[in-house]
């Protein structure tokens, strides 16, 4: 059903997106620092400035995450949805789009940068993609071998 140009499932869409990005912003900034009856300051639940300081960067780290990967997703469908490129370049921007929000969930969700601390990290999960990517591989050398035999 289509209510004033636009269906329902896009204005829900839309307003869900609005209330996490309100949400976002309201974790980010909602945590001041009160005065105490003695002068000094308190932090809101306890908290060191360091703390609200390193937990602010990473709620601003995952609303950025959340709308690159949310603007990378809307460019891909919208690309194949209204077909703005030919079906060979769709697909080449589309999986390139998908690489780049692969990076963009590395980066901003899973904190995996090329700092020396978090190679390790980066090096699990290398051998985990060279793993999948091995047993996709395999998989797909043994469906097309059997589709050859079949016809």
């Amino acid at each position: 059903m289509r209510t004033g140009g636009e269906t329902r499932a896009a204005v829900l869409a839309k307003a869900l997106g609005a209330a996490a990005l309100l949400g976002a912003f309201n974790l980010i900034l909602g945590q001041e620092q009160r005065p105490m009856n003695d002068g000094h300051l308190s932090v809101a639940r306890g908290r060191t400035p360091d703390n609200t300081h390193s937990r602010r960067v990473d709620l601003a780290t995952y609303a950025i995450g959340y709308v690159l990967a949310l603007a990378l997703t809307c460019f891909a469908f919208a690309l194949v949805y209204w077909r703005w490129a030919a079906v060979g370049t769709a697909l080449g921007v589309v999986l390139g789009l998908a690489l780049v929000q692969a990076l963009v969930h590395f980066r901003c969700f899973l904190h995996v940068d090329l700092k020396r601390s978090a190679r390790d990290d980066l090096q699990l999960i290398l051998f985990s993609t060279l793993i999948v990517l091995l047993m996709v591989g395999g998989t797909l050398v043994v469906l097309f071998n059997l589709r050859m035999r079949m016809m």
